[in-house]
């Protein structure tokens, strides 16, 4: 049981109403067994999206680092069946996350590897400048790839419409300073939840992205909440990625009606730290009534991340300015007070004591919505 269901357990009954995004898979087997996603990954790389995959000697596969939850190993597997003559090597994507080679799947131990870092220009390449000004300083091995595969899993993302795609390349393997100068486009009304038409966060990246030209394809998964297969797709890094995300809406869609108390809860890897957690607040642009307060349930058992990135990059700057007016922010953690009184959030010692602080009853019931980071939230 995760540390938010651990607290909704010891709440007493009918003090909330819980709202999710519904089950939507035709399998009951989780993404991360064992062939879960054999069949639906080796039809995808036999039928890209866009045209045939180019021949290729050279292969670079791109996998997320292990701050998503993501089929990795599946994904590797399915590559290998398609490609057994090839040369593969693997790239782990992590943005400004710093680099993490404990992601590389244990049996794939046998392929050539390096996990990014964004820090370090010596392995990077320029490759020019998108419209925007963003400065394009991808990895080395990408431009002497004859195939980037750009393996991704979709999941609602709060300023870039959707996760997947192109990410796995920008900002995953950029420079630093080039991603924060895409982030800064999260301030802008199109870079919303859900929304990849008009986003200009989203629509930076794949410029910047798509200056690897023909090579780049992707690989991409969606899911069910419970982790359960739904579709796979693989080909060019827009068009396959815009027809899997017309998909993930049904999937992710929950519908929200604003609460005086919106809580906002789900499980590891999204609660292992602030940084990540925060990312549950989008939904509150539609949860909460002005005024009122959003409760986050997160462990951050890897604490909070960069204090300036959480407080000014994330909330500041891409979700304050979503939230109703005069919203108060409280967060459950695992955290010492003295640490979570320098973020942008209050403390709290317990869901359970927290509601009833802010005189929460049957009467007038908190909404609770669980699996906050996987949702599309739509009024009621």
């Amino acid at each position: 049981m995760s540390f938010a269901e651990q607290q909704i357990a010891r709440l007493k009954a009918g003090v909330f109403q819980r709202a999710s995004p519904p089950n939507r898979s035709a399998t009951s087997v989780g993404m991360n067994v064992a062939g879960a996603w054999a069949p639906m990954l080796d039809a995808a790389l036999a039928n890209p999206v866009g045209g045939a995959l180019p021949a290729a000697r050279r292969i670079v596969v791109v996998i997320s680092d292990r701050t998503r939850d993501e089929p990795r190993a599946e994904f590797l597997a399915a590559i290998e069946r398609r490609f057994p003559l090839a040369e593969l090597f693997v790239l782990i994507a992590s943005g400004t996350h710093g680099p993490d080679p404990g992601a590389l799947p244990r049996e794939f131990a046998h392929l050539s590897a390096r996990a990014h870092d964004a820090r370090d220009l010596g392995l990077l390449v320029s490759l020019g400048e998108t419209s925007r000004g963003t400065l394009v300083r991808l990895a080395r091995e990408l431009v002497d790839a004859d195939l980037v595969l750009c393996t991704g899993r979709i999941r609602p993302h709060y300023f870039a419409g959707y996760s997947g795609g192109v990410k796995g390349v920008f900002p995953g393997l950029a420079f630093r300073e080039d991603i924060l100068k895409n982030h800064l486009l999260k301030a802008e009304p199109g870079a919303r939840l859900g929304s990849l038409d008009g986003n200009p966060c989203r629509a930076d990246m794949e410029q910047a992205a798509l200056a690897l030209g023909g090579r780049l394809r992707v690989l991409n998964v969606l899911s069910d909440v419970d982790g359960r297969p739904v579709e796979a797709i693989c080909g060019h890094p827009v068009e396959a990625h815009r027809a899997l995300c017309a998909q993930a809406r049904a999937v992710f869609r929950v519908c929200v009606t604003p609460a005086r108390v919106l809580v906002l809860a789900d499980q590891q890897p999204l609660t292992s730290s602030l940084y990540q957690a925060s990312k549950m607040l989008a939904v509150a642009e539609l949860g909460v009534l002005p005024g009122g307060t959003v409760i986050l349930v997160a462990e951050c058992s890897e604490g909070t991340g960069p204090l300036d990135r959480v407080n000014s990059g994330i909330f500041e700057l891409g979700l304050r300015p979503r939230l109703p007016q005069g919203v108060d922010v409280r967060l459950v953690s695992e955290l010492p007070e003295s640490l979570v009184t320098q973020t942008y959030a209050g403390f709290a010692s317990s869901l359970e004591s927290e509601l009833e602080r802010l005189g929460v009853t049957q009467a007038e019931p908190a909404s609770l919505v669980w699996r906050a980071g996987e949702c599309v939230p739509e009024r009621a």
